[in-house]
Protein backbone atom coordinates (compact mmCIF):
# COMPACT_ATOMS: atom_id res chain seq x y z
CA UNK A 1 0.00 0.00 0.00
CA UNK A 2 1.37 3.71 -0.35
CA UNK A 3 0.07 7.10 0.95
CA UNK A 4 -2.08 9.39 -1.05
CA UNK A 5 -2.53 13.01 -1.03
CA UNK A 6 -5.95 14.92 -1.57
CA UNK A 7 -5.72 15.27 -5.11
CA UNK A 8 -5.88 11.73 -5.73
CA UNK A 9 -9.52 11.38 -4.11
CA UNK A 10 -12.24 11.63 -7.14
CA UNK A 11 -15.76 11.73 -6.61
CA UNK A 12 -18.06 10.52 -8.76
CA UNK A 13 -22.28 11.52 -8.98
CA UNK A 14 -25.50 9.75 -10.25
CA UNK A 15 -29.17 9.42 -9.62
CA UNK A 16 -30.24 6.10 -8.16
CA UNK A 17 -32.39 3.89 -9.89
CA UNK A 18 -34.13 2.51 -6.85
CA UNK A 19 -33.78 4.24 -3.21
CA UNK A 20 -31.09 2.62 -1.74
CA UNK A 21 -29.41 0.60 -4.10
CA UNK A 22 -26.36 1.40 -5.04
CA UNK A 23 -25.44 1.80 -8.90
CA UNK A 24 -22.60 -0.02 -10.55
CA UNK A 25 -21.31 3.40 -12.72
CA UNK A 26 -21.19 6.93 -11.94
CA UNK A 27 -22.72 9.16 -14.49
CA UNK A 28 -20.62 12.47 -13.85
CA UNK A 29 -17.04 12.23 -12.13
CA UNK A 30 -16.48 15.95 -10.26
CA UNK A 31 -13.56 18.09 -10.69
CA UNK A 32 -13.51 18.60 -6.75
CA UNK A 33 -11.46 21.31 -5.02
CA UNK A 34 -11.71 19.10 -1.65
CA UNK A 35 -13.74 15.91 -0.74
CA UNK A 36 -14.02 14.85 2.48
CA UNK A 37 -17.21 12.29 2.07
CA UNK A 38 -16.38 9.13 5.19
CA UNK A 39 -18.01 6.93 7.23
CA UNK A 40 -18.94 7.84 10.31
CA UNK A 41 -20.10 5.69 13.40
CA UNK A 42 -21.50 6.42 16.93
CA UNK A 43 -20.86 4.69 19.91
CA UNK A 44 -22.07 3.45 23.36
CA UNK A 45 -19.66 3.22 26.10
CA UNK A 46 -20.51 0.62 28.91
CA UNK A 47 -20.79 2.42 32.23
CA UNK A 48 -21.07 -0.92 34.41
CA UNK A 49 -18.54 -1.06 37.34
CA UNK A 50 -17.53 -4.10 39.15
CA UNK A 51 -15.42 -3.13 42.01
CA UNK A 52 -12.92 -1.15 40.27
CA UNK A 53 -11.89 2.69 39.55
CA UNK A 54 -11.87 2.26 35.84
CA UNK A 55 -14.71 4.22 34.37
CA UNK A 56 -15.76 1.91 31.82
CA UNK A 57 -15.54 -1.74 30.58
CA UNK A 58 -16.23 -0.65 26.62
CA UNK A 59 -17.89 0.71 23.97
CA UNK A 60 -20.80 -0.44 21.61
CA UNK A 61 -21.41 0.80 17.96
CA UNK A 62 -24.67 1.49 17.66
CA UNK A 63 -24.93 3.75 14.34
CA UNK A 64 -23.43 3.78 11.48
CA UNK A 65 -23.58 6.43 8.31
CA UNK A 66 -22.09 8.15 5.76
CA UNK A 67 -21.63 12.03 6.01
CA UNK A 68 -19.06 14.85 4.37
CA UNK A 69 -18.94 17.53 2.21
CA UNK A 70 -17.43 18.74 -0.98
CA UNK A 71 -16.87 22.02 -2.76
CA UNK A 72 -15.68 22.67 -5.96
CA UNK A 73 -15.65 25.28 -9.05
CA UNK A 74 -19.20 25.53 -9.71
CA UNK A 75 -19.52 23.51 -13.11
CA UNK A 76 -22.94 23.93 -14.81
CA UNK A 77 -23.53 19.94 -15.89
CA UNK A 78 -22.20 18.67 -12.30
CA UNK A 79 -24.53 21.28 -9.77
CA UNK A 80 -28.14 19.41 -11.91
CA UNK A 81 -27.52 16.55 -9.42
CA UNK A 82 -27.45 18.27 -5.94
CA UNK A 83 -30.32 20.58 -7.74
CA UNK A 84 -32.31 17.92 -8.46
CA UNK A 85 -32.21 16.34 -5.05
CA UNK A 86 -33.05 19.56 -3.37
CA UNK A 87 -35.96 20.53 -5.68
CA UNK A 88 -37.56 17.12 -6.04
CA UNK A 89 -38.68 17.52 -9.19
CA UNK A 90 -37.53 18.41 -12.55
CA UNK A 91 -39.18 19.57 -15.92
CA UNK A 92 -36.18 19.01 -18.80
CA UNK A 93 -36.70 20.46 -22.27
CA UNK A 94 -34.54 20.19 -25.64
CA UNK A 95 -33.42 23.69 -26.64
CA UNK A 96 -30.55 23.03 -29.17
CA UNK A 97 -28.62 20.47 -30.76
CA UNK A 98 -26.91 19.32 -27.61
CA UNK A 99 -28.52 21.79 -25.64
CA UNK A 100 -31.11 21.19 -22.84
CA UNK A 101 -33.35 23.49 -20.38
CA UNK A 102 -33.44 22.19 -17.09
CA UNK A 103 -36.47 23.74 -14.44
CA UNK A 104 -36.14 22.68 -10.92
CA UNK A 105 -39.17 23.07 -8.56
CA UNK A 106 -39.61 21.50 -5.57
CA UNK A 107 -41.80 18.42 -4.83
CA UNK A 108 -43.91 18.61 -2.06
CA UNK A 109 -42.27 15.22 -0.73
CA UNK A 110 -40.17 14.01 2.21
CA UNK A 111 -38.30 11.40 -0.28
CA UNK A 112 -36.35 13.54 -2.97
CA UNK A 113 -35.00 11.33 -5.61
CA UNK A 114 -31.92 10.23 -4.06
CA UNK A 115 -28.38 9.73 -5.17
CA UNK A 116 -25.03 7.36 -5.59
CA UNK A 117 -22.12 9.13 -4.46
CA UNK A 118 -18.49 7.50 -5.84
CA UNK A 119 -15.63 7.86 -3.46
CA UNK A 120 -11.98 6.76 -5.09
CA UNK A 121 -9.17 7.36 -2.33
CA UNK A 122 -6.46 6.84 -4.87
CA UNK A 123 -5.23 3.50 -4.70
CA UNK A 124 -6.18 3.11 -1.00
CA UNK A 125 -9.88 2.47 -1.31
CA UNK A 126 -13.39 2.71 -3.41
CA UNK A 127 -16.48 3.02 -2.38
CA UNK A 128 -19.90 3.72 -3.36
CA UNK A 129 -22.17 5.55 -1.05
CA UNK A 130 -26.15 4.57 -1.44
CA UNK A 131 -29.68 6.54 -0.69
CA UNK A 132 -27.10 9.76 -0.43
CA UNK A 133 -29.14 13.01 0.55
CA UNK A 134 -27.79 16.96 0.47
CA UNK A 135 -28.12 18.34 3.18
CA UNK A 136 -27.26 21.89 2.14
CA UNK A 137 -25.87 23.24 -0.86
CA UNK A 138 -24.26 26.89 -0.64
CA UNK A 139 -22.82 28.65 -3.64
CA UNK A 140 -20.14 31.06 -3.07
CA UNK A 141 -18.87 34.60 -5.38
CA UNK A 142 -17.03 36.86 -5.31
CA UNK A 143 -14.98 39.36 -7.84
CA UNK A 144 -11.66 37.68 -6.79
CA UNK A 145 -11.93 33.88 -8.16
CA UNK A 146 -14.01 31.25 -9.53
CA UNK A 147 -17.62 30.79 -8.36
CA UNK A 148 -17.82 27.73 -5.87
CA UNK A 149 -20.26 25.59 -4.61
CA UNK A 150 -20.09 23.61 -0.98
CA UNK A 151 -22.22 20.63 -0.54
CA UNK A 152 -23.04 18.73 2.95
CA UNK A 153 -23.67 14.90 1.82
CA UNK A 154 -25.40 11.98 4.12
CA UNK A 155 -25.92 8.73 3.13
CA UNK A 156 -27.12 5.45 4.47
CA UNK A 157 -24.58 2.67 3.52
CA UNK A 158 -21.17 2.10 1.62
CA UNK A 159 -20.35 -0.84 -1.03
CA UNK A 160 -17.20 -1.37 -3.04
CA UNK A 161 -16.73 -0.38 -6.62
CA UNK A 162 -14.86 -0.49 -9.39
CA UNK A 163 -15.85 2.09 -11.91
CA UNK A 164 -13.13 3.57 -14.03
CA UNK A 165 -13.56 7.96 -13.11
CA UNK A 166 -13.44 9.82 -16.47
CA UNK A 167 -14.37 13.55 -17.23
CA UNK A 168 -16.48 15.75 -19.14
CA UNK A 169 -15.61 19.51 -20.38
CA UNK A 170 -17.12 21.54 -17.66
CA UNK A 171 -17.65 25.34 -17.95
CA UNK A 172 -17.36 27.38 -14.99
CA UNK A 173 -17.86 30.94 -13.61
CA UNK A 174 -16.62 34.38 -12.71
CA UNK A 175 -18.09 37.24 -10.82
CA UNK A 176 -18.95 39.07 -14.16
CA UNK A 177 -20.96 36.11 -14.68
CA UNK A 178 -23.20 36.94 -12.49
CA UNK A 179 -26.51 39.57 -12.62
CA UNK A 180 -28.40 39.75 -9.28
CA UNK A 181 -31.91 42.09 -9.64
CA UNK A 182 -34.81 42.64 -7.56
CA UNK A 183 -38.27 43.96 -7.87
CA UNK A 184 -41.75 44.36 -6.85
CA UNK A 185 -43.45 41.53 -8.93
CA UNK A 186 -41.82 38.99 -11.06
CA UNK A 187 -42.32 40.87 -14.59
CA UNK A 188 -40.38 43.80 -13.25
CA UNK A 189 -37.48 41.69 -12.90
CA UNK A 190 -36.20 41.82 -16.62
CA UNK A 191 -36.14 46.20 -16.82
CA UNK A 192 -34.67 45.99 -13.15
CA UNK A 193 -31.46 47.53 -12.95
CA UNK A 194 -28.72 45.18 -11.90
CA UNK A 195 -27.51 45.42 -8.24
CA UNK A 196 -24.03 46.03 -7.95
CA UNK A 197 -22.99 43.48 -5.84
CA UNK A 198 -19.23 42.27 -4.83
CA UNK A 199 -19.83 39.19 -2.90
CA UNK A 200 -22.88 37.10 -2.95
CA UNK A 201 -23.64 33.53 -1.21
CA UNK A 202 -27.09 31.59 -1.60
CA UNK A 203 -27.62 28.69 0.45
CA UNK A 204 -30.22 25.98 0.19
CA UNK A 205 -31.25 23.65 3.06
CA UNK A 206 -33.32 21.16 3.18
CA UNK A 207 -33.23 19.54 6.68
CA UNK A 208 -32.70 16.11 5.79
CA UNK A 209 -33.42 13.58 8.83
CA UNK A 210 -31.71 10.32 9.59
CA UNK A 211 -34.46 7.60 10.67
CA UNK A 212 -33.09 4.95 12.47
CA UNK A 213 -34.93 2.12 13.30
CA UNK A 214 -34.26 -1.93 15.14
CA UNK A 215 -32.74 -4.06 13.60
CA UNK A 216 -30.18 -1.89 11.92
CA UNK A 217 -27.09 0.13 12.57
CA UNK A 218 -27.47 2.52 9.70
CA UNK A 219 -30.88 4.83 8.67
CA UNK A 220 -33.62 3.20 7.68
CA UNK A 221 -34.01 5.86 5.13
CA UNK A 222 -32.86 9.78 4.99
CA UNK A 223 -35.40 12.50 4.24
CA UNK A 224 -35.50 16.09 3.21
CA UNK A 225 -38.11 17.75 5.75
CA UNK A 226 -37.97 21.38 4.85
CA UNK A 227 -36.58 23.82 2.23
CA UNK A 228 -35.10 27.32 3.32
CA UNK A 229 -33.04 29.63 1.27
CA UNK A 230 -31.06 32.43 2.53
CA UNK A 231 -28.18 34.21 1.44
CA UNK A 232 -26.06 37.43 1.64
CA UNK A 233 -24.26 40.24 -0.45
CA UNK A 234 -21.56 43.25 0.21
CA UNK A 235 -22.61 46.33 -1.76
CA UNK A 236 -21.39 49.93 -1.36
CA UNK A 237 -23.48 52.06 0.81
CA UNK A 238 -24.90 54.57 -1.07
CA UNK A 239 -28.26 55.00 -0.22
CA UNK A 240 -30.47 53.87 2.71
CA UNK A 241 -33.15 51.15 0.25
CA UNK A 242 -31.66 47.94 1.80
CA UNK A 243 -31.79 49.97 5.02
CA UNK A 244 -35.47 50.48 5.11
CA UNK A 245 -36.08 47.06 3.43
CA UNK A 246 -34.77 45.66 6.58
CA UNK A 247 -36.71 47.83 8.92
CA UNK A 248 -40.12 47.22 7.01
CA UNK A 249 -42.12 44.16 5.97
CA UNK A 250 -41.79 44.46 2.34
CA UNK A 251 -41.68 41.62 -0.26
CA UNK A 252 -39.57 41.90 -3.23
CA UNK A 253 -38.96 38.66 -6.15
CA UNK A 254 -35.63 38.05 -6.44
CA UNK A 255 -33.45 37.47 -9.54
CA UNK A 256 -29.66 35.67 -9.99
CA UNK A 257 -28.67 34.73 -12.93
CA UNK A 258 -25.18 33.18 -13.40
CA UNK A 259 -24.59 33.29 -17.47
CA UNK A 260 -20.99 32.34 -18.97
CA UNK A 261 -19.36 33.45 -22.50
CA UNK A 262 -18.81 30.13 -23.89
CA UNK A 263 -20.73 28.65 -26.95
CA UNK A 264 -22.54 25.11 -25.80
CA UNK A 265 -24.09 24.75 -28.79
CA UNK A 266 -27.01 26.79 -31.08
CA UNK A 267 -25.31 30.19 -29.72
CA UNK A 268 -26.57 28.98 -26.25
CA UNK A 269 -24.39 29.75 -23.18
CA UNK A 270 -24.39 27.65 -19.87
CA UNK A 271 -26.76 29.76 -17.31
CA UNK A 272 -27.99 29.30 -13.93
CA UNK A 273 -31.22 31.49 -13.40
CA UNK A 274 -32.16 31.35 -9.55
CA UNK A 275 -36.10 32.72 -9.18
CA UNK A 276 -37.33 33.75 -5.40
CA UNK A 277 -40.87 34.61 -5.44
CA UNK A 278 -40.77 36.26 -1.97
CA UNK A 279 -38.01 37.41 -0.25
CA UNK A 280 -37.10 39.93 2.63
CA UNK A 281 -34.24 41.35 3.85
CA UNK A 282 -33.48 39.21 6.76
CA UNK A 283 -30.70 41.42 8.56
CA UNK A 284 -28.34 44.82 7.44
CA UNK A 285 -25.05 46.17 8.24
CA UNK A 286 -22.68 49.03 6.84
CA UNK A 287 -18.97 48.68 7.95
CA UNK A 288 -15.95 51.08 6.16
CA UNK A 289 -12.78 52.37 7.75
CA UNK A 290 -11.37 55.66 6.68
CA UNK A 291 -9.72 55.18 4.14
CA UNK A 292 -12.10 52.62 2.96
CA UNK A 293 -15.09 52.55 0.80
CA UNK A 294 -18.34 52.39 3.18
CA UNK A 295 -20.07 49.00 2.42
CA UNK A 296 -23.40 47.26 3.44
CA UNK A 297 -23.70 43.06 4.16
CA UNK A 298 -27.10 42.68 3.14
CA UNK A 299 -28.84 39.19 4.27
CA UNK A 300 -32.03 37.76 2.47
CA UNK A 301 -34.25 35.08 2.98
CA UNK A 302 -37.04 33.46 0.75
CA UNK A 303 -40.56 32.55 1.52
CA UNK A 304 -43.42 30.99 0.00
CA UNK A 305 -45.15 33.11 -1.99
CA UNK A 306 -49.54 31.74 -1.86
CA UNK A 307 -49.98 33.77 -4.86
CA UNK A 308 -47.76 31.89 -7.26
CA UNK A 309 -47.59 28.89 -4.84
CA UNK A 310 -44.44 28.77 -4.75
CA UNK A 311 -41.13 29.52 -2.69
CA UNK A 312 -38.10 29.28 -5.67
CA UNK A 313 -37.43 27.95 -9.07
CA UNK A 314 -34.28 27.17 -10.70
CA UNK A 315 -33.20 26.91 -14.31
CA UNK A 316 -30.08 25.61 -15.78
CA UNK A 317 -28.95 25.59 -19.45
CA UNK A 318 -26.57 23.12 -20.10
CA UNK A 319 -25.25 19.86 -22.12
CA UNK A 320 -26.40 17.29 -20.30
CA UNK A 321 -29.92 15.55 -21.76
CA UNK A 322 -31.73 14.37 -18.05
CA UNK A 323 -31.22 13.99 -14.60
CA UNK A 324 -33.72 12.00 -13.51
CA UNK A 325 -32.69 7.99 -14.79
CA UNK A 326 -28.99 6.24 -13.44
CA UNK A 327 -26.69 4.99 -16.86
CA UNK A 328 -26.82 1.09 -16.55
CA UNK A 329 -23.60 -1.21 -15.70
Amino acid sequence: MSEIIGRQIELGVTVEQTRGTPQAVAEKWLKKITANIRSRAEHAIDESSHGVLEDSDGRRVIKKWIEGDVEGNLHIDAIGYFLYNIFGSISSSWVASGVYSHVFTLAQSIQHASLAIFAKDGGAQQKVFNNAMVGSLQIQAAMDGIVRFTASIMAKTEATNSDTPSYDTEYDFIGKDITVKMADTEAGLSGATAIKAKDLNITFDQGIISDYVFGSYNPDDIYNGKMSIEGEMTLNFEDTTYKDLYLADTNKYMQIQIAGTTDIGGGNYPTITILLYKVRISDWDRSGGNDELVTQKVSFKAFYNSTDSKQSQVTVKNNTAEYSSAPSA
